[in-house]
């Protein structure tokens, strides 16, 4: 009885040891290495149980960003490098699928990665097509057209990767490096805008100084004939003031205050050049 019971254990621990239960995540697909090559079916997400040596290869088909950096020459012989930004994942019928565990070894980790398969399928691919659309312009229309190179390239590639187990979308250029001689002629182009600006700038602080300039010179030279309107208009009123008859008045006036005093000899200034008036003052 004993034996049995020993003999039981040890038989469910080969069992046990002898099989597995791999897991397929709902973002891959999974097939069954055996010793004598892939099971025909792809298994789908799920739980499943492997005897011996038995192997569950799995492909990843979550969907991700990816990019492509690409050079090319233009039509103007200048060189730019530009990514082909693309959101792509593994999908495809059962017969591509399984030709695609056929074409590609899987790595350490039992797993067919989309850059895998992405570098024997699609590289290639995207970059040539890209090269064949943007090569046809100069550095000064791909900078006018991105929009339309983005659209060009996009419709392109999805009928390039036809029956691949590629599937991509969203395809757009992005993280354009002009060339040096470019960038260097647009720095210098805006380095001028800038010192124009800058002198305009400056030229109308100058032309702003100088009309208010003006402004204060015209306001004081106003000043100034207000002042001496003022004073021609009151030495005129003066003068019409002034009249013969009030000057004789006035010497008169005088005259009298003058003869009010007696101890001085008092005459008109007319009178100094008779000679009756000089004989009469010095007798005294």
């Amino acid at each position: 009885m004993k034996y049995m019971i020993k003999l039981l254990v040890v038989t469910a621990i080969i069992f046990v040891s002898a099989c597995s239960m791999p897991t397929v995540p709902p973002t891959a697909k999974g097939k069954v290495l055996t010793t004598a090559g892939y099971e025909p079916d792809i298994k789908e997400p799920g739980k499943y149980t492997l005897w011996g040596r038995d192997t569950m290869i799995l492909i990843e088909t979550n969907t991700n960003t990816y990019k492509e950096q690409v050079s090319i020459i233009l039509s103007d012989k200048l060189t730019l490098s530009a990514e082909v930004r693309f959101r792509g994942r593994l999908a495809g019928s059962s017969k591509v699928l399984n030709a695609m565990f056929n074409d590609i070894q899987p790595g350490a980790d039992n797993t067919v990665s989309f850059n895998e398969v992405y570098a024997i399928y699609g590289r290639m691919a995207v970059r040539n097509k890209t090269r064949e659309i943007i090569s046809q312009y100069t550095v000064e229309d791909v900078h006018k057209n991105y929009a339309r190179l983005s659209g060009e390239i996009g419709e392109v590639l999805l009928e390039a990767l036809k029956g691949t187990p590629l599937e991509i979308s969203d395809i757009a250029l992005g993280n354009i490096a002009y060339p040096k001689v470019v960038t260097d002629a647009v720095d210098q182009a805006k380095a001028r805008e800038l010192a124009i600006k800058k002198e305009q700038a400056q030229a109308e602080i100058e032309l702003v100084k100088k009309k208010n300039e003006r402004l204060l010179a015209e306001a004081n030279y106003q000043i100034e004939i207000i002042r001496a309107e003022a004073i021609r208009d009151k030495n005129k009123i003066i003068g019409q003031g002034v009249t013969p008859a009030l000057l004789k008045l006035r010497a008169l006036e005088v005259q009298e205050a003058m003869a009010k005093n007696g101890s001085a000899v008092f005459m008109p200034y007319e009178a100094m050049s008779s000679t009756g008036a000089q004989i009469r003052m010095f007798s005294k």
